[in-house]
C-alpha cells in the first residue's frame, strides 16, 4: 500500500477542497500502544498540531473506542469534536449525548459488566466499564490466544453478555449493543452535518475498517473525496493495510504527517 508521503500529490488533491475535515483514531494512532489504557498518552506532537489545525479546518475530530469524555480529556485540546464508544456517543454542548436507539443499552451493559466482573477472573485479563459498552483486555495475558478463546467461552455463556455484539480489537475484545452504530457511521455522519467536501481519516484498529469504508462510501455520487490512512505496527491487525488508501508508519509518523498538513492546508480565507 503506498506510504502518505510518496503520495502528496494525491493528498493536495484532497486537502485542496473545502470544506475539509480531519478524523482520527487516538490509541495506536496520536498516542502510542501502551499495556493497560490508563497510562496512554496523547503525542505531544499531535497535539500540538492537532491544535493548530482546529483554526484552520472546518472540522476536527476524534472517534474513539474511548469514552467520549475519556478521550476528551485525554486529547485535551479544545475545538475537536469527540466521538466516543465507537460512535455510540458524542460529546457536544458540555456533555455526552448518546447516539440514537444506544440511549437504552446503559443497563443492559451495566448488568453484563457485574455478571462478568466475577467470571473474567483471569490472568492478565481485566473488564473495562464504558457506560454504554464493555472491552475485555488481554494484552498482559501471558497467553493471548488461549485468554482470548477462555473469554469467548465465558461470553458465550453468559445470559446478560448474550444481548451484545463483539468486535475485535487490538488484544481486546469490544462488546457493544446491537445496534447498526460504529466508526464507520459516525464518520459519516460528521461529513454530513458539517458540509464536508474532502476528508482524511487516520486509524490503526479493525474497527477503524469500518471507518474507511465510509470514506469511501461518502465520495460515491457526491462531490466528496477523501482518504483512509492506516497506521501501520508491529501487532496492526490483518487486513488493515488492504483496506487503507495510503499508510503511516507509527505515531511518530502521525505527528510528522500533521505538521505538514498544518503547513500545506490552504489556509482560511
Amino acid at each position: 500500500m503506498p506510504y502518505a508521503f510518496e503520495r502528496l500529490a494525491l493528498i493536495e488533491g484532497v486537502i485542496a477542497r473545502s470544506p475539509l475535515g480531519l478524523i482520527t483514531d487516538v490509541d495506536g494512532t496520536i498516542s502510542e500502544i501502551v499495556p493497560t489504557p490508563r497510562e496512554a498518552r496523547v503525542s505531544p506532537l499531535c497535539r500540538r498540531y492537532l491544535t493548530l489545525l482546529c483554526r484552520q479546518l472546518a472540522l476536527v475530530a476524534v472517534v474513539s473506542g474511548r469514552p467520549a469524555v475519556e478521550v476528551r480529556d485525554m486529547v485535551g485540546v479544545t475545538g475537536v469534536v469527540y466521538v466516543g464508544n465507537h460512535g455510540l456517543e458524542r460529546w457536544t454542548k458540555n456533555r455526552v449525548e448518546p447516539s440514537g436507539s444506544a440511549r437504552d443499552y446503559f443497563k443492559i451493559v451495566r448488568s453484563a459488566f457485574e455478571e462478568l466482573s466475577s467470571r473474567l477472573s483471569m490472568e492478565g485479563v481485566t473488564l473495562e466499564d464504558k457506560g454504554l459498552s464493555l472491552t475485555v483486555h488481554y494484552r498482559l495475558s501471558p497467553h493471548h490466544e488461549v485468554a482470548e478463546r477462555e473469554i469467548l467461552d465465558v461470553l458465550a455463556a453468559s445470559e446478560r453478555a448474550r444481548d451484545l455484539r463483539v468486535v475485535r480489537g487490538r488484544l481486546a475484545l469490544n462488546l457493544l449493543p446491537p445496534v447498526e452504530i460504529n466508526k464507520g457511521t459516525a464518520v459519516l455522519d460528521l461529513i454530513r452535518d458539517y458540509s464536508l467536501q474532502g476528508g482524511l481519516y487516520l486509524g490503526d484498529d479493525l474497527t477503524d475498517i469500518d471507518a474507511f469504508g465510509a470514506v469511501r462510501s461518502a465520495a460515491a455520487g457526491s462531490n466528496f473525496r477523501g482518504l483512509a490512512i492506516g497506521v501501520t505496527s508491529a501487532e496492526m491487525p490483518e487486513g488493515l493495510v488492504k483496506a487503507a488508501d495510503l499508510t503511516l508508519n507509527g505515531v511518530d509518523d502521525v505527528g510528522r504527517f500533521l505538521k505538514w498538513l498544518s503547513q500545506n492546508v490552504p489556509q482560511p480565507s
